[in-house]
């Protein structure tokens, strides 16, 4: 995801890594919590009737809010592509009074981070204040959704820098491996098309496409909000109404179509770079489905991490044939992928490959060990209240959990979720998850001994 935002994001920000009660079950705005309570997971429902999920924590004198709204690059014609990442750009290039000058000075001199990015199934956004500064923050906010300027000199600035950073990426093999893996996976889908677009569509963009993509997704019956910090819910429901209250009500766009199925083999990319880069991977599960902490669990086993899976000590530690190697899963509304990367030398690519096959294989058919697979729940486990290490993580967070319907105890049962992944359960998914002989493989550099099978 490109995040289009104002440098610093407040190192004192810093905070709660460890003491979550996530239970609650919520109450309106306007009602507080008994005092000394353990802060709860609240959703807060604004006078003007806007819902949002809040983890109050005052004290810190820190607001973070994110935001999500439905639909995003994928809703855009191939020859539109990128007018969504330059509509998130252009959101803070002035709006209201300020030109894109002001609006940046305004930013920096309170300390206010404001940004918009762009994913293909959405369109964000997120602020992050001292409290002291929160009013003027949700002011530039809602100037920035309701009355972006727009100004065609910046525009024309900022389509010129992602022309620019298009035509680098042409040049970048890991760029070039995840483009062509994207177009092969998705082919005649919506996401096949990259978020950022590309030197051919990128400089015939007007300001009548961000206009147009802008219009498609700012509607307040797709919103879905998170925030933490120190605010109560009652300040919260009034916030919400000033910066989301005038947006339009409408019916939501269109449902991006089901992934396709995907096409097994190799495509090489040529580039003339002494190591290639190897993207991998097939079909996945969706985050909705009943095994997706089984299939997480094998995902660590197989290439979670490059230290402790088996990919990286067969192809890491073991052969030494490169630095790093990952393997994730990637979650779609309607689907996802199980995909992974690494790079190597142009000479060791064949046999790179082979070891990842290799491994792909015998984990479908034997599953993962007992160990394994409590090393992989210790880690998912372990790893989860490491990264919500501030009130804009923990914000960013509750607005996942809202998009994939997760309750809001997710935090509280999340831990017991995967304790309860058993090592049959590890192997019944493996098996069913992992398809070795449904690979589809792309190669940016130049390989020895490796072909297009396309």
């Amino acid at each position: 995801m490109i995040v289009h935002s104002i440098a610093n994001r407040l190192a004192a920000a810093l905070i709660l890594l460890f003491g979550l009660s996530l239970a609650g079950q919520g109450i309106a705005a306007g009602d507080r919590q008994a005092e000394g309570a353990e802060p709860e997971i609240v959703e807060v429902v604004s006078p003007g009737g806007i819902r949002a999920w809040l983890r109050q924590e005052s004290s810190i004198p820190l607001l973070a809010l994110d935001f999500r709204f439905e639909g995003g690059a994928a809703l855009l014609p191939p020859e539109k592509a990128g007018a969504a990442s330059l509509a998130a750009a252009m959101l803070t290039e002035g709006a209201g009074e300020r030109d894109a000058e002001a609006f940046r000075q305004v930013l920096a001199d309170h300390s206010i981070s404001l940004g918009f990015s762009t994913s293909r199934e959405g369109f964000s956004g997120s602020v992050f204040t001292l409290t002291e500064n929160q009013d003027l923050a949700i002011d530039l906010l809602r100037d920035a959704l309701l009355s972006p300027r727009l100004e065609e000199s910046a525009l024309n600035r900022v389509r010129a820098a992602m022309v620019t950073s298009a035509r680098r990426q042409t040049q970048n093999p890991n760029s070039l491996a995840y483009r062509a893996w994207r177009e092969r996976a998705f082919a005649g889908h919506p996401y096949a098309i990259g978020t950022r677009g590309t030197e051919e569509t990128l400089p015939g963009l007007t300001r009548a496409d961000v206009e147009g993509f802008l219009g498609q997704v700012l509607n307040k019956r797709t919103l879905i909000i998170g925030a933490a910090g120190d605010i109560s819910p009652a300040e919260l429901g009034l916030l919400l109404d000033r910066a989301f209250g005038d947006l339009p009500d409408r019916e939501p766009p269109p449902a991006t179509p089901p992934l396709p199925a995907m096409q097994a083999g190799i495509e090489v990319v040529p580039h003339p770079a002494g190591q290639s880069v190897i993207v991998f991977g097939h079909e996945g599960v969706s985050r909705t489905d009943p095994d997706w902490p089984a299939a997480l669990v094998v995902a660590q086993v197989l290439g979670g991490s490059s230290f402790t899976s088996r990919l990286g000590r067969e192809v890491r530690e073991k052969r030494g044939l490169a630095y790093g190697i990952g393997v994730g899963l990637n979650a779609y509304k309607n689907g996802g992928t199980l995909a992974g990367r690494t790079a190597t030398r142009n000479d060791a690519v064949d046999e790179t490959m082979r070891i990842i096959r290799q491994e792909w294989s015998r984990l479908a058919a034997e599953g993962p060990t007992a160990d394994e697979v409590a090393d992989a729940k210790a880690y998912l486990i372990g790893s989860f209240p490491l990264s919500l290490d501030s009130s804009d993580a923990i914000a960013s967070v509750l607005v996942t959990m809202q998009y994939y319907d997760l309750p809001r105890d997710y935090w509280q049962t999340r831990a017991a979720q995967f304790e309860r992944v058993t090592t049959a359960d590890a192997k019944r998914v493996a098996k069913r998850v992992l398809k070795p002989d449904a690979l589809l493989s792309v190669v940016a550099g130049q390989p020895e001994g490796v072909t297009s099978s396309f």
